[in-house]
């Protein structure tokens, strides 16, 4: 796994992802800019992804999503 320095978050359109999504260096900032970007277009839903792709959260409106690990 990337060590802490190097890993990055990708935010954006949970239903349309895009290879231009906006990248950041913190999973705080990630989320905190997902959750504006979903309030700030009705609640669409919004997801955080890490960088192999996996969704790491999602934000619908006020409501927060985590997948289930196993």
């Amino acid at each position: 796994m990337a060590s802490e320095s190097r890993r990055r978050y990708r935010y954006g359109l949970f239903l349309n992802p895009q290879k231009r999504d906006p990248v950041v260096a913190s999973l705080e900032a990630a989320e905190s800019e997902a959750r504006k970007m979903s309030l700030a277009n009705n609640g669409t839903p919004v997801a955080v992804w890490d960088s192999s792709d996996r969704t790491i959260k999602l934000f619908a409106g006020y409501e927060v999503f985590e997948p289930a690990r196993h």
